[in-house]
């Protein structure tokens, strides 16, 4: 078998089960890219852009945050709070999503809230990108 099986999976089902070429993501420690013959690994997941490399070389962009990946036996799973294909954003949601998130950072006072703010910020701010491509 030249590929690596795939699994991502979200609170909402399940976003791409199959085979795959590779997956990159962001992790809290960085960019991990996972192909075949990748040792065993576990990483917590960051809010960044995924990319899935599927079998025929097609890309697909993704937005993803929150999570973990694991690969374990030359399969990759990812279980994210959040994983959204490119061609499922809504781009005026996420526009809306930036614009409150900087009204928000804006009135914020206490830590807490700022620290909210800027992740809400965040992942606005990659779903815009992964949209625009």
């Amino acid at each position: 078998m030249n590929d690596l099986i795939v699994r991502i999976a979200t609170p909402d089902g399940e976003a791409f089960s199959g085979e795959a070429k590779s997956i990159l993501v962001k992790t809290t420690e960085g960019d991990v890219q996972v192909m075949r013959g990748h040792t065993d690994y576990f990483a917590a997941l960051g809010t960044g852009r995924a990319k899935l490399t599927l079998c025929d070389g097609t890309e697909r962009l993704a937005a993803c945050s929150g999570g973990f990946i694991t690969v374990s036996g030359g399969e990759v799973s990812v279980v994210a709070t959040t994983f959204e294909f490119s061609d499922t954003i809504d781009l005026a949601r996420a526009e809306t999503a930036r614009e409150n998130a900087e009204a928000l950072l804006s009135a914020a006072k206490e830590q807490r809230d700022i620290e909210l703010a800027k992740a809400k910020l965040s992942r606005a701010l990659v779903r815009i990108f992964v949209a625009g491509k």
